[in-house]
């Protein structure tokens, strides 16, 4: 234990962070605990732990690194199905779109644009229309229920 100091220092010094080097620095007491039979002297001990928690640091570095080159290769399947999935928001986008621009009334269009897409308090909006709060909340509500509805008999018909 009196060495522990060093080992952490050289743990952080490989690894870079300390949080890492502390885990790392666990591992190799772990696996030097298996050892302590065989070990016969202070400078033994010193050496081994020294070697022991060099490796492991590195052993963890080598696993951080073929996780980015997993990562990188996985990242091209995801690009493609990420632009496969921009493709199928922007069509759901459209079609809500539509359906907000035939289904709704003209009030119930400016006072959604204002809440969801201004992102005006329902105060302003009420303010602007001169019509209580509470009758906001009930107009936004109807409207989102209309397109949700619209939205789900379009999908059902599909």
């Amino acid at each position: 234990m009196h060495i522990r100091p060093r080992l952490l220092s050289l743990a952080g010094s490989i690894l870079g962070d300390a949080d890492e080097a502390r885990d790392a620095l666990q591992e190799a007491f772990c696996k030097l605990w298996g050892r302590r039979e065989s070990i016969s002297s202070v400078q033994q001990a010193e050496g081994l732990s020294m070697v022991t928690v060099r490796n492991v640091c590195i052993d963890n570095l080598r696993r951080r690194n073929t996780a980015f080159i997993d990562r990188d290769a996985s990242s091209l399947k995801d690009i493609e199905e990420t632009h496969d999935e921009n493709d199928e928001k922007t069509e759901l986008l459209n079609a809500v779109e539509r359906l907000i621009a035939t289904k709704l009334t003209e009030r119930q269009r400016q006072i959604l644009y204002m809440r969801d897409k201004a992102g005006a308090e329902i105060s302003e909006i009420a303010d602007e229309f001169d019509i209580s709060e509470a009758n906001v909340r009930m107009i936004l509500s109807r409207a989102r229920k209309t397109v949700r509805d619209c939205y789900l008999d379009l999908n059902r018909k599909q």
